[in-house]
């Protein structure tokens, strides 16, 4: 695994305090059609509970809402709970910590757990709670970023020599199975492996801005070629291991 931890980052507080700070400069998101991609990967069930943990400005959750779902969203940056409820008033949202949430056990369908456990203080703890989570035939969706990606990390290092630091306080990287055995180790079980590299928008917004930048639509013809093993994130789809 490689981390990349930034000095004045030394526990949770120091972690909160910082995405308080981001979140209030503007925060971290992705484009709406990912989270449309994701949640079309999910194939959610009306009227089932989804928690989405580490939820940031609540995108993802907003989505769940409007197909159905009844959705739980938990950050422990209060700046990014407030922009999301300001966003969606109707959310159900809780200031939480992914490492230690505030909530009863097997109470969840679907947790979703994006592109955050790599920046938490102990990985291996917010592993474990999201086992705690889950219904014992629920099912977690996290997504992961590789330390060998193709079209990431191998061309930034190319280029600079250095691991990419995308200026979060704490950054890691790991392989598709590194990730497993993490996810394994703690309380979950991977069923399903499948690659986050690129995929067509899904919105007019989207469509826009790929027009305006053709070298997202060529990435997206290329995909295909990209071995597995050098996508530039993973997405695991786990149930609760059967130990548990």
């Amino acid at each position: 695994m490689i981390e990349i931890r930034h000095a004045a980052i030394l526990d949770s507080f120091n972690s909160q305090f910082a995405y308080d700070n981001l979140y209030s400069e503007g925060g971290i998101d992705l484009s709406d059609s990912y989270y449309l991609w994701l949640l079309e990967k999910i194939k959610p069930i009306h009227g089932k509970v989804l928690i989405d943990v580490s939820c940031g400005r609540g995108k993802l959750a907003a989505f769940a809402r409007k197909k159905g779902l009844d959705v739980i969203g938990l950050d422990f940056s209060l700046s990014a709970v407030k922009v999301a409820q300001q966003a969606d008033p109707e959310l159900n949202l809780i200031i939480s910590d992914g490492e230690q949430i505030a909530l009863k056990g097997q109470c969840a369908d679907y947790v979703t757990h994006i592109g955050n456990l790599e920046h938490y203080q102990n990985p291996s703890l917010g592993v474990q709670e999201v086992a705690r989570l889950l219904k014992p035939e629920g099912t977690a969706i996290i997504l992961l970023p590789n330390g060998f990606s193709f079209a990431g990390n191998i061309q930034h290092v190319r280029r600079t020599g250095q691991v990419f630091d995308d200026g979060q306080p704490i950054q890691r990287y790991n392989t598709r199975q590194g990730w497993q055995n993490l996810l394994e180790e703690n309380g979950l079980t991977v069923f399903k492996t499948i690659r986050y590299e690129h995929f067509l928008p899904r919105t007019k917004q989207d469509w826009i801005s790929h027009l305006k930048r053709p070298s997202r639509l060529l990435r997206w013809a290329v995909a295909w070629a990209i071995p597995f093993n050098l996508s530039n994130c993973f997405v695991y789809f786990c149930r609760r291991s059967s130990t548990d």
